[in-house]
């Protein structure tokens, strides 16, 4: 009996001198730097610049975040939310995977960026997105994408009204260590 004493005693002397606990070990690996990284989102629009960055991003609120991704049943958001408006993308899938999500404006209209109070989707049959899934470690996603999308001129009951068609280019799209909320 004095055995097991002694035993236990000695564990709980050496867990006490973990510096991280070992729940807290188990969601954050330990250099994996998944609590604290920085999230970044970049891209042209017609040539003007965006870039969104976020400290700290897997310590987000997965209810309200600046960027990040959300899994639903079937599908994970993709968004991210700046000074000139917001950026959406839908993977239509279970399980994300290193691998090019695109979508057409043959499988019809989706929204993907409000830039500036002018929404921009895929419209027409030339229209597309495409996000490439380059790394997927720790909960995090990095990758690349691109696009030519139509603008929104207004939203009605009935028909909405489009600009030009594909006159909106999507260029050096780049995310980085975008947390994946679960």
């Amino acid at each position: 009996m004095k055995f097991y004493f002694v035993a236990a005693a000695i564990c709980l002397l050496f867990s006490s001198c973990l510096k991280q606990s070992i729940a807290d070990a188990m969601l954050h690996p330990k250099g994996s730097g998944a609590a604290g990284a920085t999230a970044t989102l970049s891209y042209e629009l017609n040539g003007n610049p965006v870039k969104l960055t976020v400290a700290n991003a897997g310590n987000q609120d997965p209810n309200a975040y600046t960027l990040g991704c959300t899994k639903s049943p079937g599908l994970y958001s993709f968004s991210g939310l700046g000074s000139t408006g917001e950026t959406n993308f839908l993977f239509y899938t279970d399980s994300l995977a290193t691998i090019k999500y695109s979508y057409t404006g043959n499988y019809g209209d989706m929204f993907f960026i409000s830039y500036n109070g002018q929404d921009e989707f895929v419209h027409v049959a030339s229209d597309f997105l495409s996000f490439t899934i380059t790394s997927y470690n720790n909960g995090r996603i990095s990758g690349t994408f691109s696009g030519q999308l139509t603008p929104l001129i207004s939203a009605n009951t009935i028909n909405n009204t489009y600009g030009a068609p594909g006159s909106i280019l999507i260029t050096n799209g780049v995310f980085e260590n975008v947390p994946v909320f679960y």
